[in-house]
């Protein structure tokens, strides 16, 4: 069995016993068969839309022997379940796009879902906005390095709470944590930036305008 990274430990760290679990995009099944061995009275359904990433989930859930502690199911998102199934959803690995997706158009799946974990590392400012329209706040924040990358990890729960332009952008708790990977994170974010501006032809006004402010901010 291959050991769990550090970027999916940070988002088994969040799941609580008794959970009722939808593990989307389970890829290989590692996550989910974590979580059955560290809790007894989990419910785990683990899915991904590919097949041949399904089958070895499968595969790996058959060696450890959790097949009864483990629903595989093969399919999109949130269509694979009903509301009743889950009260926790967990997508790790997918861009922001994707999971907003996923989450806005199955709304009436998350009735009962008093927990989403989500790990993406694309346009956090856009999947912070999203969710938490959705009437969920942001209970937590962590960041985690893993082989070189700075990953974000995020718990959002059921409830609503209003937050500014900064606190969607930088993570109101990552601000508040301020530790030593949030610098570093800030400082490789505002080299990014920096190296699109120098390279932005004459135009697009209004795309530079949003990034010097977002630097502005960063720099602070």
């Amino acid at each position: 069995m291959n050991k769990l990274s550090k970027r999916l430990e940070v988002v088994a760290s969040y799941i609580k016993d008794n959970s009722k679990i939808i593990d989307i995009g389970c890829d290989h099944g590692l996550l989910s068969i974590y979580l059955a061995k560290k809790y007894n009275n989990i419910k785990i359904i683990a899915s991904d839309v590919n097949e041949n990433a399904l089958s070895n989930a499968i595969n790996n859930i058959k060696k450890e022997h959790l097949e009864d502690r483990i629903e595989t199911r093969l399919g999109s998102g949130l269509e694979v379940v009903t509301a009743d199934e889950i009260d926790t959803v967990i997508i790790a690995g997918m861009g922001a796009n994707t999971i907003v997706g996923i989450l806005k158009y199955s709304t009436d799946k998350l009735i009962n879902v008093k927990n989403i974990i989500i790990q993406s590392n694309t346009d956090l400012y856009f999947l912070r906005k999203n969710i938490t329209k959705l009437g969920y706040y942001i209970e937590d924040e962590t960041l985690v390095e893993d082989a070189n990358i700075i990953y974000t990890v995020i718990k959002f729960s059921k409830g609503k709470k209003r937050y500014n332009f900064k606190e969607l952008y930088l993570g109101p708790k990552l601000l508040k944590k301020n530790n030593i990977l949030f610098n570093k994170k800030c400082d490789k974010e505002i080299k990014n930036i920096e190296m699109i501006l120098s390279r932005i032809e004459k135009g697009h006004l209004l795309y530079k305008l949003r990034l010097k402010r977002n630097l502005r901010i960063l720099k602070k």
